[in-house]
């Protein structure tokens, strides 16, 4: 088993949000996603509805880079295995469909996962670490429960959210 920490494991990981105008935000995946494979920087696009701060994309990042140390990754490609560990799901189908953009995305999160050359667009926003108060509805879109959301307590929600992030290599097995 390959032993490293989330620190090391994360390290090039820069995240942003940014708004897009709807039916723009596949050309906008397309267009940050393409050029940096030719400088191959690894970039995720992704719906912001769907991420919780920073710390839910480092951990799939982590879990991501784990998954593909100890040869346990579904995809060849860290972003796509970032996106899987993402959206807390087993099938890449199930987490493409719940985390990739679309003509009625209108914010976007942009993750750059790897070492390599990439700027940031001037009106793009760091993504804070964790997201304050989200909303319930978003939580229950990105597959928590009633029961589960009953049970957190003093805790934040992304708790919930990061569980199910490492749950995925229990369900992968």
């Amino acid at each position: 088993m390959v032993s490293f920490d989330v620190e090391q494991a994360t390290k090039e990981l820069m995240v942003w949000v940014a708004e897009v105008n709807k039916g723009e935000a596949p050309l906008f995946l397309h267009e940050q996603v393409e050029p940096n494979k030719e400088r191959r920087t690894q970039v995720l696009v992704t719906k912001a509805d769907m991420v919780f701060g920073k710390d839910h994309i480092r951990t799939a990042l982590y879990h991501a880079k784990k998954a593909m140390a100890e040869g346990r990754n579904a995809s060849e490609s860290l972003a796509l295995e970032t996106l899987l560990y993402a959206a807390g799901e087993r099938q890449l189908n199930s987490a493409l469909k719940k985390m990739t953009v679309d003509d009625e995305t209108s914010e976007v999160v942009i993750a750059k996962l790897s070492e390599g050359a990439f700027k940031p667009k001037a009106t793009w926003k760091p993504l804070p670490d964790r997201i304050e108060n989200p909303l319930r509805d978003g939580l229950l879109k990105f597959g928590l429960t009633e029961k589960e959301l009953a049970t957190l307590g003093d805790k934040h929600p992304i708790e919930l959210v990061l569980e199910k992030v490492a749950a995925v290599d229990v369900l992968k097995k």
